[in-house]
């Protein structure tokens, strides 16, 4: 093969790569258009989430196995970042030991884009047959949520509210690689992060604090640090009269 082919070949590539994204982001926008349309059932799913969040003591918990539990994992670890608590647990291990880690009133999302995923069922009907017999309060509950295609699924059976995450196709006709379907899911759970961030009125100084480290530690200080500045200016004082607040 001449270099000449392997440019045509890579830049073909390239455009195969860019269609790609365009698909993606084809999916992020039909969602958010379905949402606007009818947000009915995403409303249940967030006060949920928020009346957990809100909560000085409970957390959410995100579960799956597979792909689904490392969105989970990452989900968890951006919503603790941005000042919500969270955690993720892989449904398999929640049924050999792990789930001492769910305490009442925690929230637990379960992502399955099929909604038939076998371990994540069975925690879910573990969990809504421990609830049942505690009968405990409702505020004290084990809330149950779930994200996938649909709620009309064994497991949208099992949830309290559930979340669509619904797409035509994932990027590959010939493999059913999760690909459209992980990357909405993702884009849906940051964006729920983002929310309850600003409810909390989580800010730059607050961030700055949760990420010491790396060069976005720096960069969260610094403009910590500016804001700082521009609102003891606003008020009149001098900047170099505040003492810095330990971390």
């Amino acid at each position: 093969m001449t270099p000449a082919a392997l440019v045509d070949d890579f830049a073909l590539a390239a455009t195969n790569i860019a269609d790609s994204l365009d698909k993606v982001s084809q999916v992020i926008k039909q969602c958010a258009n379905r949402i606007r349309s009818d947000s009915a059932e995403l409303q249940s799913a967030l006060q949920i989430i928020a009346q957990t969040a809100d909560s000085q003591t409970q957390k959410i918990i995100f579960t799956g196995v597979g792909k689904s539990f490392l969105i989970g994992k990452k989900l968890a670890a951006t919503l603790t970042s941005v000042g919500t608590p969270a955690v993720s647990l892989h449904s398999t291990e929640a049924l050999h030991g792990d789930l001492g880690i769910i305490h009442p009133g925690d929230c637990v999302i379960a992502l399955s884009y099929s909604g038939n995923t076998e371990e994540v069922i069975r925690l879910f009907t573990v969990l809504r047959g421990m609830r049942s017999s505690e009968n405990r309060a409702l505020e004290n509950t084990v809330w149950l949520v779930g994200m996938g295609r649909t709620g009309q699924s064994p497991l949208g059976n099992l949830c309290d509210a559930w979340i669509e995450s619904a797409v035509d196709q994932e990027l590959s006709l010939s493999v059913n690689a999760p690909t459209s379907s992980s990357s909405l899911m993702l884009a849906i759970g940051d964006a729920i992060a983002i929310l309850l961030m600003n409810r909390r009125q989580f800010g730059p100084t607050d961030f700055a604090r949760n990420h010491p480290g790396g060069h976005l530690g720096i960069v969260s200080r610094q403009l910590a640090a500016e804001l700082s500045s521009d609102s003891v200016i606003k008020n009149g004082a001098n900047p170099e009269e505040i003492q810095p607040k330990a971390y």
